[in-house]
């Protein structure tokens, strides 16, 4: 288990990642190497990161993101983004200059 990570093994290769209150997205070094050691003991070859409890998601959390979808990249994990609210979605597009570098799904079930 990751302090403020709820981390749940879905199907054979897949780990949902449900982030907690006690996440601080400002300190990606106190989350990565644990997260990645959980990653790679459970053999996950797809994370969905879920973001059903984020209400916003502003520069510090999409660097929060970028961070996370890094880890698994070097790892050789495929991380999917799921559940982003539509008004979420909308005002990080108008934020950003860039295509974002994970892939995103409309809810849990597609993103598996």
């Amino acid at each position: 288990m990751v302090q403020g990570m709820h981390l749940t093994r879905i199907g054979a290769d897949a780990v949902l990642l449900e982030p907690g209150e006690g996440l601080d997205p400002g300190e990606p070094d106190r989350y990565l190497v644990a997260l990645g050691d959980y990653l790679q003991a459970a053999r996950a070859r797809r994370l969905i990161y879920d973001l059903d409890s984020v209400p916003v998601v502003d520069g510090l959390y999409y660097d929060w993101l970028k961070a996370v979808h890094g880890l698994c990249r070097v790892i050789g994990v495929e991380m999917v983004v799921a559940n982003m609210a539509p008004s979420v979605a909308y005002a990080l597009a108008a934020r950003l200059d860039e295509v974002p570098p994970f892939a995103c799904a409309r809810d849990v079930e597609r993103a598996r």
